[in-house]
């Protein structure tokens, strides 16, 4: 596979981490949450895309299981206690965006990697440097969405609002390709 197609492919799996990013950085978060938020993005994208590649076969029947749920609900949950805390004046932190929530959102916009590699590995393409150009792609995505959502931040008073709604329309939209 060439190096246009895997940035190609790694753009297109890492949209979500910078819509994520973008949503949860528009709430201010600190820039400790910003990088931890990215770099665990981009090791799930790239440990998935491995995992799926090395399945191949194997692994194809779980993608249609009931897990492939759990990405929408706990992105338009967390879009949930965005407006909620808006409304509030609150801010996002740490105890809100906690580190197990990152985890959970980092493994839930990592499906989709994990389908591209099954159908890669099914290919006969098993590639430590595709799935490491996957990873970085997604951290560079997910920095650009924090600075997005952040620059938003500064100009309006309804940041978290808007970051919340976007992580919702974004909940629905993964609902509806669910059919």
């Amino acid at each position: 596979m060439g190096f246009g197609e895997i940035i190609g492919i790694a753009m297109g799996l890492s949209i979500d981490c910078l819509a994520i990013s973008a949503g949860i950085g528009a709430s201010r978060c600190s820039r400790w949450l910003a990088a931890f938020t990215s770099f665990a993005f981009g090791l799930f994208q790239a440990g998935l895309a491995l995992a799926g590649m090395i399945g191949g076969q194997r692994l194809e029947g779980l993608l249609h299981s009931p897990a492939k749920l759990a990405a929408p609900v706990l992105v338009g949950a967390i879009g949930l206690v965005m407006i909620t805390k808006g409304l509030k004046g609150a801010h996002t932190t740490l105890g809100l965006v906690g580190i197990v929530t990152i985890l959970g959102l980092a493994v839930s916009t990592s499906l989709d990697a994990l389908g591209t590699g099954i159908a890669l590995g099914l290919l006969d393409i098993v590639s430590v440097t595709d799935a490491v150009v996957i990873g970085l792609v997604s951290i560079l995505m997910s920095a650009v969405g924090f600075a997005g959502g952040r620059t938003l931040a500064k100009y309006t008073g309804v940041a978290e609002d808007i970051g919340g709604a976007v992580l919702i329309v974004i909940a629905a939209v993964m609902l509806l390709s669910l059919r």
